[in-house]
């Protein structure tokens, strides 16, 4: 018999240890007969062990029979399978592009689902443009996942697409995903059709909220600023850190010196509030970095010694905040605290203060 031949018998020893050498004997050598018999005992294999050989040796191998070979497997019923036919399928790059392109043409939409995700793997410029193709996908959600991978990607070229999808879709998945990639690569033209979609605070659906966020962390500007006031007074206790994020994106676009009264106001109240100390010290830094004169009763009044990660914000703020009037305040505080890191904090922002003297 042939060197395969006595390969592929090993391939169906009852061993587990000569099945999984045979498979990766066949890969070694690169003996393409063997992709086939490889492929089927995938299929049929019970051991973790050789499925993950045989994965793995696949995956080392190439050549277009290796992709015409292993795409049937996409409509496997076992979930290793088809996961470990997709990663085969990426290995081979833009090898694999003529393949799949023909393959998102599969009446099967599953399969259609799964090329897409080889897709995203390959990650190419030429990749994305067929990724580009599943948003005009007869099933919802490959054009969801399509336009999800696009913003994964970060590729801009099907901008249009997107907003267009955005615009006219009735499916609130798919606007929610529209959002998340128009966050990622969104133009002027995104901006403007989300402040068309959702003019009020009321016309943002609570499954858009989060989406929404995001959208205005990356792309938002003082006209959102309303809307997340809002949302902090109704929805705060469950999104703050996406509100937080928001805030901090539109002040981070357009830089400014002192912030409205009503978002002092819904700060201060959202401080008080029920959110987690991190999110207090984020607010706390953030507000250090602006002028108000009320900041600096606000952050005096979260020297908190018993509270070591709102005290550092405070401490932080006030170092950003630079009044100098705080600096007796802080000597108070910097005899109760032992702990290093926020002794540290407290002499940063003292020596900061000092040179301001």
């Amino acid at each position: 018999m042939s060197v395969i031949e006595d390969l592929i018998i090993d391939l169906n020893s009852e061993d587990e240890k000569t099945r999984a050498f045979a498979a990766e004997d066949i890969a070694c050598d690169g003996l393409l007969e063997g992709i086939g018999p490889m492929l089927a005992r995938l299929e049929i294999e019970s051991s973790r062990y050789v499925r993950e050989a045989i994965v793995s040796s696949l995956k080392t191998m190439s050549g277009p029979e290796l992709v015409t070979r292993s795409l049937p497997y996409l409509r496997s019923d076992d979930a290793f399978v088809r996961n470990g036919v997709i990663d085969i399928l990426a290995m081979q790059g833009e090898e694999s592009l003529q393949a799949l392109r023909s393959s998102l043409q599969d009446p099967d939409k599953d399969t259609r689902k799964f090329i897409l995700d080889v897709l995203v793997q390959i990650g190419s410029s030429a990749a994305a443009s067929l990724i580009a193709e599943g948003m005009a996908d007869q099933d919802i959600n490959n054009v969801i996942t399509a336009v999800e991978y696009l913003g994964r990607l970060e590729d801009d070229r099907w901008i249009k697409g997107i907003n267009n999808l955005f615009a006219r879709s009735d499916n609130v998945l798919l606007r929610c995903t529209c959002l998340e990639t128009m966050a990622l690569i969104g133009n002027e033209e995104s901006v403007e059709c989300v402040n068309k979609r959702y003019p009020s605070y009321q016309s943002i659906s609570f499954l858009e909220q989060y989406s929404f966020l995001k959208f205005v962390a990356r792309k938002g500007s003082d006209l959102h600023l309303p809307l997340i006031i809002s949302l902090m007074g109704e929805k705060g206790q469950v999104m703050h850190k996406e509100i937080i994020n928001a805030i901090e994106g539109i002040l981070k676009r357009i830089p400014r010196d002192y912030l409205t009264p009503d978002l002092i106001g819904v700060i201060a109240n959202y401080l008080e509030s029920d959110i987690k100390d991190i999110n207090k010290y984020e607010l706390l830094v953030l507000l250090g970095k602006y002028r108000n004169k009320e900041i600096y009763t606000i952050l005096l009044k979260y020297l908190e010694p018993r509270n070591p990660l709102i005290l550092m914000g405070a401490m932080e703020g006030l170092g950003e905040y630079g009044n100098p009037e705080a600096i007796p305040f802080i000597k108070d505080i910097q005899t109760l605290v032992q702990d290093e890191e926020q002794r540290e904090i407290i002499e940063r922002a003292l020596a900061r203060l000092e040179r301001l003297r």
